[in-house]
């Protein structure tokens, strides 16, 4: 017994741990007792028991429950389901048998759910992966990330966003400045009336969405309804998505139907819904969201502000969504990333209509549009052809594709023509040329390859689709008509006469080809305007016309004014400028202008050819009294401004404002007479406006001349009713016989919107 006693309190020579000066001095420790390092400098050893670890229980508040409780409210709430009538509908009881407990399945059909282990395998640390919670998604292909996001999913207090974020909170992420606003995110927006709500959803769904197919109808319906009833608890995200469907309803309709409509005019409607839109997705941090529902409502933002803002703006704004849709894992295939049916469906939509919009966003601003192009591997594949109906959170598998015509019939057609540009840009790439580069001169082997991808592609959409629609359908109509007016634009891309050297030398068939081309462009572009049951999309003509075809019609009418269809042609002209009253009243965009004056010199061509060959000469068109009456009273402007700058005591004032940009004597006009013109004649030329010093007094020594010369502000907002437009004959002169810029061309349609901003 005493020996027993003897061993269990006998310390035991070696410990467990290592001793107090080894553990403090950070040195390795041989755990003996005394340890060789303490009896080698003769101090003690001492060894401190390890205090045990206690686990301790996390106390969960009522707060914390309630808050998780709202947060998940507000996800039922988002696809339509409302909580409060689910109360007595869901039983306790486990569901046996094949039972009505239609509740339960409600729900699961309206919420995400996670990939299962059946249906998607662990991903290997090199392996990309999505991390799906509900509403939220966040693409990781990064093995750093995909540990911390398993380490995450074991905490108890993973960080989420809230919709229930305190609206007083100062936040310094925001980055209002993006959407181009001195907006406070803390202020929420209001809400109109629910009958208006009702009435921009429903002019949403008949305008646009049968257009875009970014949002699914069925799916959200119940959420606005639910919304419309009671504006004060609307979740951040959906709240920013129905601002964005407000603002998109709006630039949809005429200013006429804006006022019949809702007794305001169209532009402090768009304004209004538009800023709104901007202080919704601040208040849902869209700059770092990961909500697919924030992601739809900026798609829709970009697409309502496209035409009023210039296209850089819009390309760069394009480039964040793009970004974002990135983050979401959005340019790979649901299918890979082992999501449900639905969302990898709703996803394919939203990439492609970003893309697409990318696309040509890019070809405003003066840049190849197919610049990224991806479609290996795992990458996106393209929407199907079904109809929404065929289409519910909780579907079991994809749906087939329809070999009829179905709702999303537009952006069906749309993919076909992104398959045969994509098509085009890899055999592109196979030559060793660039995207761009389809105004190059081609082999005759070369240009017959390219028609026969056209008429493969013209085959394919006629079989396809175009013999089914229905004229008498306003969808079926539009579709077939953009599909013939895209099979036209391929041509004249193919047959684009920047590749001629000047009109003489090319051959009469290959002239009247692309002349018939482009006649056809102008007609079909006239239909989409004005033909009544096309009227809910014509919204959509104007971000599409074909402004290289107009301008060759006017090249020709100018070499041959009196050719046989010259008479339709000024008939589709007047069309044109009936049809698109803005290519008169807004003279901030240089396109405008430009093809304003090669209109007038083509049209004065014309009457003096008919002058000299004692020919009947028609009343002059109103637009081109329109457009002389403009010029006219800006020359009379011009005159009145030179007649004050002459004055002698005006000098020192003059002498300063040239030299400090200060305001000019037009309230705030800066005049470039020669600046345009030089720059685009020579594509890298830098040009200099007469009366302006952009040297301001720096040397090349001075840290300030890289700097120094306009700022972007000065060319957005410049007044260019005046000198530019006053230069038709110097800037047009020559193009009878020579071909013309089509640089210069480029670059007038890149600042084609340069406008500034909306005001209420």
């Amino acid at each position: 017994m005493s020996n027993l006693a003897s061993s269990s309190s006998s310390v035991p020579s070696r410990s467990t741990h290592a001793c107090v000066r080894c553990a403090d001095r950070k040195v390795k420790c041989d755990r003996q007792r005394p340890c060789s390092a303490c009896v080698k400098h003769q101090v003690d050893c001492v060894f401190h028991p390890p205090q045990s670890t206690r686990k301790r229980h996390k106390r969960v508040t009522v707060q914390v429950l309630a808050d998780r409780l709202r947060h998940y409210e507000t996800l039922l709430q988002e696809r339509g389901v409302d909580p409060s009538k689910l109360i007595n509908t869901l039983s306790p009881e486990p569901r046996s048998g094949s039972g009505p407990a239609v509740a339960v399945d409600s729900i699961s059909l309206q919420l995400p759910t996670p990939p299962s282990s059946e249906t998607r395998s662990n991903p290997t640390p090199y392996q990309a992966q999505l991390d799906h919670g509900q509403e939220h998604f966040k693409f990781i292909e990064n093995s750093l990330w995909t540990r911390v996001v398993e380490e995450s999913h074991d905490s108890e207090h993973t960080l989420e966003e809230s919709n229930d974020s305190s609206d007083q909170e100062e936040s310094y992420e925001d980055f209002g400045f993006v959407l181009g606003r001195q907006t406070k995110s803390n202020t929420r927006p209001s809400h109109p009336p629910s009958e208006r709500i009702q009435q921009l959803w429903e002019t949403f769904i008949v305008n646009v969405d049968s257009l875009t197919k970014v949002v699914h109808v069925p799916t959200l319906r119940p959420a606005i309804q639910k919304a419309a009833n009671n504006t004060t608890s609307i979740p951040r995200s959906l709240e920013a998505l129905m601002f964005a469907i407000y603002s998109a309803a709006v630039m949809s309709l005429s200013d006429q139907e804006c006022r019949q409509r809702f007794s305001e005019p169209r532009k402090a409607l768009l304004s209004r819904y538009v800023s709104a839109t901007e202080s919704a997705l601040l208040r849902a941090k869209f700059m770092r969201t990961t909500s697919l529902v924030v992601l739809q409502a900026l798609v829709l933002l970009i697409i309502a502000i496209r035409d009023i803002a210039e296209p850089r703006t819009v390309w760069t704004l394009t480039g964040v969504a793009v970004r974002i849709a990135q983050l979401l894992g959005l340019e790979r295939d649901g299918v890979h990333l082992g999501l449900p049916p639905f969302e990898t469906e709703m996803r394919r939509r939203i990439w492609w209509q970003l893309k697409w919009h990318d696309f040509r966003t890019a070809e405003l601003c003066g840049l190849s549009k197919f610049r990224d192009f991806d479609m290996g591997g795992e990458s996106t594949k393209w929407p199907t052809n079904a109809n929404d109906d065929e289409l519910y959170p909780g579907m079991d598998s994809m749906v087939a594709e329809s070999n009829t015509l179905t709702d999303a019939i537009f952006v069906i057609l749309r993919t076909e023509m992104m398959k045969f540009a994509g098509a085009r840009v890899v055999r592109f790439r196979q030559q060793g040329k660039g995207a761009s580069q389809f105004h190059l001169d081609v082999s005759a082997a070369e240009m017959e390859d390219i028609q026969n991808a056209i008429r493969e592609l013209e085959e394919r959409l006629e079989t396809k689709y175009l013999r089914y629609c229905d004229p008498s359908q306003p969808l079926h109509l539009l579709t077939s008509v953009i599909a013939r007016y895209s099979l036209n634009v391929a041509r004249f891309l193919s047959h684009h006469p920047r590749r001629w050297i000047n009109m003489e030398t090319v051959p009469s068939t290959e002239r009247q080809l692309v002349w018939e081309v482009s006649m056809k462009l102008l007609e079909q572009h006239n239909m989409v305007q004005s033909n009544p049951l096309l009227k809910p999309y014509s919204w959509h003509a104007a971000y599409f016309q074909q402004w290289h075809a107009f301008v060759h019609i006017f090249d020709t009418l100018r070499a041959d004014p009196l050719l046989p269809d010259a008479e339709k042609a000024w008939q589709l002209i007047g069309n044109t400028y009936r049809n698109s009253p803005v290519m008169i009243s807004d003279m901030k965009k240089p396109i405008h202008i430009a093809v304003g004056n090669l209109c007038l010199k083509a049209y004065s061509d014309r009457e003096t050819a008919l002058q000299t060959g004692n020919m009947y000469l028609p009343p002059t068109p109103n637009f081109i009294l329109q457009l002389r009456q403009q010029r006219e009273a800006a020359k009379a402007k011009k005159q009145a401004r030179n007649a004050k700058n002459d004055r002698p005591d005006d000098a020192n004032h003059n002498q300063s404002t040239t030299h400090d940009l200060g305001p000019s004597p037009d309230s705030g006009v800066t005049y470039v007479s020669d600046t345009l013109e030089s720059t685009h004649l020579q594509q890298n030329a830098t040009a200099q406006a007469p009366g302006l010093n952009l040297d301001g007094g720096f040397t090349e020594s001075d840290p300030f001349y890289m700097f120094n010369g306009f700022e972007d502000n000065q060319f957005e907002h410049m007044d260019m009713d005046l000198d530019f437009m006053l230069a038709p004959d110097q800037s047009m002169e020559g193009i009878a016989t020579e071909p013309i810029s089509w640089e210069q061309w480029d670059t007038w349609l890149a600042n084609s919107n340069a406008m500034p901003p909306l005001s209420s």
